[in-house]
């Protein structure tokens, strides 16, 4: 795996991680102020939603990255398991 591949992921990493925490934490902050709102339901649910995509997204960043080293065994790997991936969120949710 390149550097520049490695700085990627861990960008995507980090910028989930931070977004995920930030809109829970105004979630929670809403939850405090208005107990039972709307608002602080939707931005907690969001908040896990975004927490829960960013491995996700670091596999897709994979295998793209992988695909321009041309590297086909792990593009075959990430692939399958970003298919998973996907596979048991549409599971999940349907």
């Amino acid at each position: 795996m390149s550097e520049a591949l490695e700085r990627r992921l861990g960008r995507v990493l980090t910028v989930g991680t931070r977004a995920s925490t930030t809109v829970l934490a105004m979630g929670l902050a809403a939850t405090f102020a208005v107990p039972g709102s709307q608002l602080a339901h939707a931005l907690l649910t969001l908040g896990l939603f975004v927490l829960l995509l960013t491995p996700v997204a670091r596999v897709a960043v994979s295998v793209v990255g992988y695909l321009g080293e041309r590297d086909w065994w792990f593009v075959l790997y990430t692939s399958i398991v970003l298919a998973l991936l996907i596979a048991s969120f549409v599971a999940a949710f349907a």
